[in-house]
């Protein structure tokens, strides 16, 4: 009779994947912390960490990043009840080396904006070489684009502008040209790197310029604190002293274009390029 024993043993488990670690990673003081943000509601807590997790599948370039740079940056993006998704251009999550930082999207100003409860409209657009494009300040302020259509090439895009409506019903507008556009660009430290948005194949809209131009435009309408923090938060993601961008943003450019047609001297606006729309 045979009484040798075996014990029962079972194949080694395979080790965790990095997302599977960055997972566990979340729980605990992570998770509270991004739970105080939505008043203590762990469902939307749960959620943000899901959308967290789905984001860094996306992005893996973020699981080389120091993890309290990573952590830190999806907490902002948490504070301001956003939540992070490549989708929804509220926010974005940039590796830069080793680092993650924070960028406010376009539509995450947006959002802010239609927090204020004063705000009812919005609408930005990226000026073209071949549109016709013309505004004028003052007491009459007023401002036209005739973008080129129906077949027509577009160009170069020379500018861009938003329009916003207040719920009072009285309209402001902000104008930027490329050369105001690109000197904010210049005084970002991450412009260089290739994972920053500025790089035209990330961005093949421009929706930096319109970005650009809505946060100049933001300076001069009614804010919360929760705005201008976010505003603060995106200069320090990008590297930026916001100590050189002047409440109305250095916009100069034409206040008269007409493709392949001199403008006749009618003028540049002035450094606020924010007057009542007529």
């Amino acid at each position: 009779m045979n009484n040798n024993t075996h014990a029962v043993t079972k194949p080694n488990a395979a080790p965790a994947t990095p997302i599977e670690l960055f997972r566990k990673q979340l729980e605990g003081e992570f998770i509270t912390t991004v739970a105080s943000y939505y008043n203590g509601d762990d469902r939307e807590a749960l959620r943000f960490k899901t959308a967290v997790v789905d984001y860094v599948r996306k992005v893996p370039k973020l699981l080389e990043c120091d993890r309290i740079s990573l952590m830190s940056a999806f907490a902002q993006v948490a504070q301001f009840r956003f939540m992070p998704s490549g989708i929804s251009g509220e926010a974005y999550i940039i590796p830069y080396g080793k680092e993650a930082k924070f960028q406010l999207g376009y539509q995450g100003i947006v959002t802010l904006l239609y927090r204020t409860k004063k705000i009812a409209a919005i609408t930005s657009n990226i000026i073209f070489k071949n549109d016709v494009f013309e505004y004028q300040e003052g007491l009459n302020a007023n401002m036209i684009n005739k973008p080129a259509m129906f077949g027509k090439e577009k160009g170069e895009p020379i500018g861009a502008y938003t329009i916003v409506e207040m719920t009072n019903g009285a309209k402001t507008f902000k104008v930027m040209d490329m050369q105001a556009i690109l000197g904010i660009k210049e005084l970002s430290k991450a412009k260089e790197s290739k994972e920053s948005p500025w790089n035209s194949d990330k961005d093949p809209e421009n929706w930096m310029w319109k970005k650009t131009c809505l946060i100049q435009h933001a300076k001069l309408l009614p804010k919360t604190q929760e705005l201008q923090d976010a505003i603060e938060k995106d200069y320090e993601g990008e590297g930026m002293d916001k100590g050189h961008l002047d409440a109305g943003g250095p916009a100069v450019g034409k206040a008269f274009h007409v493709p392949n047609e001199d403008a006749g001297g009618r003028g540049a606006p002035g450094a606020d390029g924010n007057q009542a729309v007529s």
